[in-house]
């Protein structure tokens, strides 16, 4: 067993040590652990490692991982809890791999969400910046739709949305969104009526026009992006997850197949303008 994972040496295992090894598309994931600030909590970093045995210059993931127990309808019931903060890039020397948003990014966070895969009940808190707190806030975008929330949602949080943004004053470590694993098919099932209520408003809104400015993370430097660029984005994402989701309202079945009806494909969404958008909000909001 490696050395730094001589937290869990007394246990016959331990799911931080399934990241150990494990494969993301040409890396292997290599953990560091130790104690968190609660019984049951571990905090842990991942680094990727290349082939020829070189790994990253600093983590790509850090994270804390936990299970708890929380209050039932009968009895407390078991729940696993992952905070997860990714890096946009890995850095190996000079040489620096973009993770934000690719399939790299992807495929580790399949591998971390694989951790409280087994825990009936489990919820995850995924670190965000400025962007995204300023996409919620300025633009009003449902969080399902942001970089992180769209990451939560196919990684199978459907529910239990809730933006901290100042996260028990800090002390849980930066601005985050949390998601929760349906626990039951009925949970699933509200669930997803409230995701496609929340995203049938939202693609039935028009956009909000300009640019947006914000930091990136550990910059000064400011960053202008056209507004559009994060509507095209966001509403193609509320198209997928429109598809997506299993409903069994006949309201909200009509609905859902006459917005789908009134906008293009989610793949062609990224090819309008604004006034494309204004003309498919004022159709959405139609009466039925």
């Amino acid at each position: 067993m490696p050395a730094n994972l001589s937290l869990f040496s007394c246990q016959l295992f331990h799911p931080l040590l399934t990241f150990q090894g494990r494969c993301v598309k040409e890396y292997a994931l290599e953990v560091e652990a130790w104690p968190g600030r609660f019984v049951g909590q571990a905090g842990f970093v991942l680094y990727l490692k290349k082939a020829e045995g070189n790994r990253s210059d600093r983590p790509v993931v850090e994270g804390l991982y936990g299970r708890t127990k929380m209050p039932g309808s009968h009895e407390e019931v078991e729940r696993g809890i992952l905070d997860v903060r990714l890096a946009p890039l890995a850095e190996f020397g000079t040489r620096r791999v973009q993770l934000h948003g690719g399939e790299v990014e992807q495929g580790i966070l399949d591998v971390v969400c694989e951790t409280i895969a087994d825990t009936w009940s489990a919820m995850m808190h995924l670190a965000y910046g400025w962007k995204t707190l300023k996409q919620i806030q300025e633009l009003r975008h449902p969080l399902q739709v942001t970089d992180e929330g769209y990451v939560l949602f196919t990684c199978g949080f459907r529910g239990g949305w809730k933006d901290y943004y100042y996260s028990e004053g800090w002390w849980d470590g930066p601005i985050k969104l949390k998601a929760e694993r349906p626990p039951t098919a009925e949970y699933g099932s509200r669930w997803d009526a409230e995701n496609a209520r929340v995203l049938l408003e939202f693609l039935a809104r028009p956009p909000v026009q300009g640019h947006m400015h914000f930091r990136e993370e550990g910059s000064d430097e400011m960053v202008t992006l056209p507004i559009l660029v994060l509507d095209q984005s966001a509403r193609s994402r509320a198209l997928l997850i429109l598809r997506a989701v299993s409903l069994s309202d006949a309201h909200l079945l009509a609905e859902r197949s006459r917005i789908l009806a009134v906008y293009p494909s989610p793949e062609s969404v990224g090819e309008l303008n604004s006034e494309d958008f204004e003309d498919l909000a004022f159709k959405a909001a139609e009466p039925a």
